[in-house]
């Protein structure tokens, strides 16, 4: 497969992600969501588990795990920002605003809202269930 058709593909897995799926209904409390504003997280060391951070994007609420797949990397402690869709030669479209994180070691860059590797059609990073209940997020495991 050529490289545009794999980006292409890529960012239409990121358009229509899969819901996560909680395995244990293991609950873990976060924080108040009050304090985790849009453009906020938190990082969570699950006892017993892995480490998870907890985004806000928008209003709503996501987590992921911290590790980068590529080389073991705090993926959680990178930089969130935008990127560019697929597009002509010269032309920059920028999409996802606020929900692309890029690895702190190598650059590597996932879709916090699938999980998805934006460098190929078959990276992803593990996504997990969040709550609000009472006023406090909530990690459902």
């Amino acid at each position: 497969m050529s490289d545009a058709k794999t980006i292409d593909a890529a960012f239409r897995q990121v358009e229509s992600p899969r819901e996560p799926v909680s395995r244990s209904g293991r609950r873990i409390a976060v924080c108040p969501a009050a304090e985790l504003l849009p453009g906020d997280k938190r990082i969570v060391d699950v006892p017993g588990g892995p480490s998870i951070g907890v985004f806000n994007i928008g209003g709503e609420y996501h987590a992921i795990k911290n590790v980068c797949p590529h080389n073991g990397a705090p993926l959680c402690l990178g930089s969130v920002h935008a990127t560019h869709a697929p597009s002509e030669l010269h032309q920059f479209e920028p999409c996802m605003e606020g929900r692309v994180i890029r690895c702190p070691w190598h650059g590597w860059e996932f879709d916090i809202v699938s999980g998805k590797g934006l460098y190929d059609r078959n990276s992803r990073v593990a996504t997990y269930v969040v709550e609000v209940q009472d006023g406090v997020v909530t990690l459902v495991l």
